[in-house]
């Protein structure tokens, strides 16, 4: 049977239709659904923008998780971005329409400190690695373990030069005791009770003692 598209009486004889309208009224309608613009939130230390998947360096493939966050109705492509401007296409979860005309979408930045940012201006640690020895081993060890860190997107907080050696005071015990466990380094493991978290329970600082 024929139908008419009930915006622009086109005949299912010569264009295509997805449910009661053609395929360029569907599209049209599709379009006036997005929005005219999307928020991002961006560090304003590091410039890293908010997704759900944690704070990430800002580029084509994060700045479309952000919109896809926005749009959760919708399966969305980037076309391109730049001046604060992107151009997307979607089609709806369902498959049911087609995608839309490419719109163009105003990029509405809001200044933010992300986690780790605020944490490194807080001067934040969890560990103390305390290492003693040779002079070059040593900074052997800092340049390595730093590059470390911020593969998993943790910091050093602090180094400071004390008799023999350095203390390195690190974001989080946990990647500088898996550190020091993937290298196969011999540490002695102290604990300083540091306060209680919000759920009444004690958080201690780790000290690890390193000698290279």
């Amino acid at each position: 049977m024929v139908k008419h598209c009930p915006i622009c009486n086109s005949s299912s004889a010569d264009v295509r239709f997805y449910g009661e309208f053609c395929e360029k009224c569907s599209s049209d309608k599709l379009r006036e659904k997005l929005p005219s613009e999307v928020e991002v939130f961006r560090c304003r230390v590091c410039g890293k923008i908010r997704t759900k998947e944690g704070e990430l360096e800002e580029d084509k493939k994060s700045l479309l998780l952000v919109i896809q966050q926005r749009l959760v109705k919708y399966k969305v492509r980037l076309i391109s971005y730049a001046d604060e401007k992107a151009v997307i296409d979607v089609v709806d979860q369902k498959g049911e329409q087609p995608l839309a005309t490419e719109k163009e979408v105003a990029i509405k930045y809001r200044k933010m400190t992300c986690e780790s940012c605020y944490k490194k201006i807080g001067g934040y640690y969890e560990a103390v690695l305390q290492l003693r020895g040779d002079d070059e081993r040593i900074a052997r060890f800092m340049e390595k373990f730093e590059r470390y860190n911020e593969s998993r997107h943790q910091f050093i907080a602090k180094t400071e030069k004390v008799d023999n050696g350095y203390d390195v005071y690190v974001s989080s015990k946990a990647v500088a005791s898996a550190y020091i466990s993937e290298k196969n380094l011999t540490a002695t493991t102290s604990y300083t009770l540091s306060g209680l978290n919000k759920s009444g329970k004690k958080v201690y600082k780790n000290t690890y003692a390193i000698r290279l």
